[in-house]
C-alpha cells in the first residue's frame, strides 16, 4: 500500500463545499428505474457473485463512511456505483491481466496498453482523466487530502506509481471519491429527480466514460451491454440498472 494514504483515511477534518445540485431539468430521455431494477427476482441471475461483492463493500464500509463525507453523498450511493464491476472483478484473472500488461503501460503509455485493473476495475487512462480534472476542477483542499498528485516527474514513473496505485483497494476508493466530487460539480446543472436517477447517472459515467456528452450518458442508461464474463458472457445488463438493484437494497 503506498505511503501517502493512511493520513487520508484517518482524516479528521470534513469539507463542507461541494457544489449543491441544482438548475436547469435533466436531459430528455433519462429514464427512470424500471422494471428490471425494482423486479425483486432482478438479482436471481447473479447467483453467488452478488453476495459475494455485496460482503467485500460491507468490508469496505469505515472507508466508504469517511470517503463519502468528502464528496457529499451516502457510502451505498458509492458502493453502488462500482457494485456491477465488483461483482464481476476475479482477483486471478486481474493479476494475470496486469503483470502482463503494465510493463507495456509503463514503458510505452496508453496507446499500447489501456486495461482494467483492481477490485473497481479502473483503466489507468479513467485515473489519469481524474487527477487532471481533479486538480482543475476540485478545491485546493479536498485536491490535496485526496494526495492524487505525483512527487515524481518522470512520464514513465508517473505511470508505474499510477498502476501501483491501482492495485490497491484503498487507492482505488479515493479515485472514486474524487470521480463522485467531480461528477457534483460537472453535473451541478442537472436537476436529478432523486437520488436514485442521480445514482444511474453518474453509475453510467463510470461505466461509459468521464468526457462523453449528456445525450450519450442518457441514451447508455437504457442500453444492455454489461455483462459478467465469468459464468454468463452471453447475458447483457444496464450498468444503471444493475447499480440501481443494489442502491435500492436489493
Amino acid at each position: 500500500m503506498i505511503a501517502a494514504i493512511p493520513g487520508f483515511f484517518y482524516v479528521k477534518k470534513f469539507y463542507n463545499r461541494l457544489l449543491a445540485v441544482t438548475g436547469l431539468l435533466l436531459v430528455a430521455g433519462f429514464g427512470y428505474l424500471g422494471k428490471r431494477v425494482t423486479d425483486p427476482d432482478f438479482g436471481a441471475a447473479f447467483g453467488s457473485k452478488a453476495a459475494k461483492a455485496k460482503i467485500v463493500l460491507q468490508q469496505m464500509d469505515t472507508g466508504f463512511a469517511l470517503c463519502a463525507t468528502l464528496c457529499k453523498v451516502s457510502p451505498r450511493f458509492m458502493q453502488a456505483i462500482v457494485f456491477p464491476e465488483v461483482m464481476r472483478y476475479s482477483a486471478i484473472k486481474d493479476g494475470i491481466e496486469t503483470e502482463s500488461l503494465r510493463t507495456l503501460y509503463v514503458q510505452f503509455g496508453e496507446a499500447y496498453a489501456n486495461f482494467s485493473i483492481g477490485l473497481f476495475q479502473m483503466k489507468p487512462t479513467f485515473a489519469e482523466t481524474v487527477e487532471t480534472k481533479a486538480k482543475q476542477l476540485l478545491s485546493d483542499s479536498i485536491y490535496n487530502e485526496l494526495q492524487l498528485a505525483y512527487p515524481a516527474t518522470a512520464a514513465e514513473d508517473i505511470r508505474m506509481e499510477r498502476v501501483e496505485r491501482l492495485q490497491d483497494k484503498d487507492y482505488q476508493l479515493v479515485y472514486l471519491t474524487a470521480f463522485v466530487a467531480l461528477c457534483n460539480n460537472i453535473y451541478q446543472h442537472h436537476a436529478f429527480a432523486g437520488e436514485t436517477e442521480k445514482l444511474q447517472w453518474y453509475a453510467t459515467v463510470y461505466n461509459a466514460g468521464f468526457d462523453k456528452p449528456d445525450n450519450y450518458i442518457a441514451n447508455k442508461i437504457q442500453q444492455e451491454n454489461f455483462y459478467l464474463q465469468q459464468g454468463m458472457p452471453e447475458k447483457k445488463f444496464r450498468y444503471a440498472a444493475v447499480a440501481g438493484w443494489y442502491f435500492n437494497g436489493r
